[in-house]
């Protein structure tokens, strides 16, 4: 059964109700959905500093109920872990130089270290992976 780890990008996409992105999402079983550990880090921290930065109470209150809402949907999804074997792979994907950012670098090691396919409009850098499973569900 093919496993589909969400990226940061596709992640909200998902969130905000993006059709293209919902109509995949309601096409697989939940359980071969997910994220990894790194893309739970990213939206978080987005919506805290939204927090931190709000002026306006609308605003504050906005970016509550978005961190809220990630959570909430970060609860129902499998959290695909940053062990040794990707942290390796993370490791080897630095030093071969493929000018992508660290974060990246990190979901595709985590992706390509459980076989799960990662899903991501960003095919032009993670292309530069090796034997790295990619489709674009935007």
């Amino acid at each position: 059964m093919t496993t589909y780890a969400l990226d940061t990008d596709t992640a909200t996409l998902l969130l905000r109700g993006h059709a293209k992105v919902c109509v995949h999402a309601a096409r697989v079983e939940p359980e071969q959905l997910s994220v990894t550990i790194v893309t739970v880090e990213e939206v978080l921290t987005g919506w805290y500093s939204q927090i931190r930065r709000a002026k306006k109470d609308e605003q504050v209150l906005r970016a509550y109920a978005a961190l809220q809402q990630a959570i909430e949907f970060l609860g129902r999804i499998r959290v695909l872990p940053m062990d040794l074997d990707a942290w390796r792979r993370f490791q080897q994907f630095r030093k071969g130089k493929h000018h992508i950012g660290t974060n990246d670098l990190k979901m595709a090691a985590i992706a390509q270290r459980h076989g799960s396919t990662l899903v991501t409009r960003n095919l032009r850098d993670f292309r530069r992976i090796p034997s790295l499973v990619l489709e674009d569900w935007s």
